[in-house]
């Protein structure tokens, strides 16, 4: 039996990576963090920033969960 594959348009898709995916824009974990999104864009381009990330067709996108893990595996003082 073959898998059916469907097909969705291009809002679609943003509304999944972006809701249902649990995936934060840079602009998202930089508001989060507190931070522009400018810094986060300039860790990224040194090779510094400790959250993983996508780059999916020029857009970056970072994982909630791995988010959180990271924020956790870097908690001082504990």
């Amino acid at each position: 039996m073959k898998p059916k594959i469907k097909t969705i348009s291009p809002e679609e898709l943003k509304n999944f990576l972006e809701k249902e995916a649990l995936l934060f824009t840079s602009k998202d974990l930089a508001k989060m963090l507190g931070v522009t999104d400018g810094a986060l864009r300039k860790q990224r381009s040194k090779g510094r920033s400790i959250f993983p990330y996508a780059n999916i067709n020029g857009r970056i996108f970072y994982p909630t969960d791995v988010i959180v893990k990271t924020i956790h595996n870097n908690l001082v003082g504990v």
